[in-house]
């Protein structure tokens, strides 16, 4: 019978030792070390100053000091010595200062690999894996951390057919879907049942352009909720878009917006006017104000729509209704709004006449107005020397049908200054 164990080596009683617990004790010291082996370094060479009781150390090639001669054993200081064990292939040990675990190779010990872990058939975190999800994570949530700058998540397919997908879903049954399905367009797509699904948004590949239910089809799809894209209802177009044209100026459904009227409108125009341009807004369901710009620049006017019917079209001022006369007292512009602005040229007396401290013309000039002005009313004269000065005119309304003027100066003038003059007041 051999006097250790095989592995181990560790001592036997034999049937007629004395002091069998020497042999025990040792027995239980080798034991102590191997069990659970713990080393306070891999391949040390200079025994520590202070060692503490339990401590183990794994010897390198070239030990010196206290472990010379020992290389590749283990050192364990041991009631206040060095005992050395010898360790066997196989045995395994962590390392205490960096946490590796260490495998005895026979002369060396070598660190242990990490598993494999490519081309595995399927990862499964808390949760089974199968051929279509060969990865499943099981999880209130995931993080993919950035290592000191970006991050990126790829999906990568085969071709412009395949698809490169976020699905989300309930209960396992898709909600929505966002990527490139059967092309490389990016969608957005959403469903009520997982069964029946509608493209919200596509963004093509080629152009960015964007298109789908969630987006306008034409420039007066008025659905409630869709995007609104350049040229919508007639507004954002550049010299290359063209303006919608409206079908029937009475149609009351008719969206808010800026719209084309041409020979095939329907409806009635202001007076005058074929072709132009019909500005609509909406006030409520069936409250409507149009505002009509002519193509030839001489119509602008408006109408409103207010209890299911269409009032009539009230002409703006523009070139078409604004009045103009002129005659030997000058010329007279009367504005729809009832304005009237009168202007004309005059020829004063010199102010060469003293007037107290000033000198004024020896009379006041009576300018009969090309147009009368409300009957009852005095308009505002004004009016300014062309042809000298150092000279101010004093003017006096009068009343609607004539103004007064007279030329002042501190110094005497002897030359008839030339004025202009105007009136503006109410005609109407």
């Amino acid at each position: 019978m051999p006097d250790t164990s095989p592995r181990l080596s560790l001592p036997f009683i034999l049937p007629s030792q004395a002091q069998k617990h020497v042999t025990h004790n040792e027995a239980l010291t080798r034991l102590d070390i191997a069990v659970q082996l713990a080393v306070e370094g891999i391949g040390a060479a200079t025994p520590p100053a202070l060692p503490q009781a339990g401590q183990v150390w794994a010897l390198g090639p070239a030990p010196t000091g206290a472990w010379a001669g020992q290389a590749g054993m283990l050192a364990a200081f041991v009631n206040e010595s060095w005992l050395f064990v010898e360790p066997g292939e196989g045995w395994l040990a962590i390392d205490k200062s960096d946490g590796r675990l260490f495998r005895h190779a026979g002369t060396d010990w070598v660190p242990l690999s990490s598993p494999v872990l490519e081309n595995l058939d399927g990862v499964g975190i808390n949760a089974g894996f199968d051929t279509t999800n060969r990865l499943t994570v099981s999880a209130p949530a995931t993080l993919l951390n950035h290592e000191g700058a970006g991050h990126q998540l790829k999906i990568n397919k085969a071709s412009a057919a395949d698809t490169a997908s976020l699905l989300f879903q309930t209960g396992f049954g898709g909600r929505a879907e966002m990527g490139n399905s059967g092309n490389d367009d990016f969608a957005v797509k959403v469903s009520a049942d997982g069964a029946a699904w509608v493209t919200a948004l596509s963004l093509d590949a080629a152009t960015g352009l964007a298109t789908g239910a969630a987006v306008q089809a034409d420039a007066g799809d008025a659905a409630p909720g869709r995007l609104m894209v350049t040229g919508a209802f007639g507004w954002g177009q550049d010299g290359a878009g063209a303006v919608p044209v409206m079908a029937d100026l009475d149609d009351p459904a008719q969206p808010a917006g800026s719209y084309a009227v041409d020979a095939t409108t329907l409806g009635p125009r202001p007076t005058g006017a074929i072709a132009g341009l019909c500005l609509s807004m909406r006030l409520g369901a069936d409250d409507l104000v149009q505002i009509f710009i002519g193509a030839d620049g001489a119509a602008l006017a408006f109408r409103t729509r207010s209890g299911g019917a269409w009032g009539v079209w009230q002409a703006v001022q523009g070139a078409h209704n604004v009045t103009r006369s002129t005659g030997p007292d000058g010329e007279a512009l009367r504005y729809p709004d009832g304005t009237q602005i009168c202007r004309h040229t005059l020829t004063l007396d010199a102010p060469d006449t003293a007037h107290g401290a000033l000198f004024a013309g020896v009379a006041e000039t009576a300018w009969s107005y090309p147009a009368p002005f409300a009957l009852g009313t005095r308009p505002t004269v004004s009016a300014s020397a062309t042809t000298a000065s150092g000279v101010w005119i004093a003017t006096r309304a009068g009343d609607e049908t004539a103004g007064h003027l007279r030329a002042m100066a501190a110094l005497s003038q002897p030359g008839a200054p030339e004025v202009t003059v105007t009136a503006i007041g109410r005609w109407a």
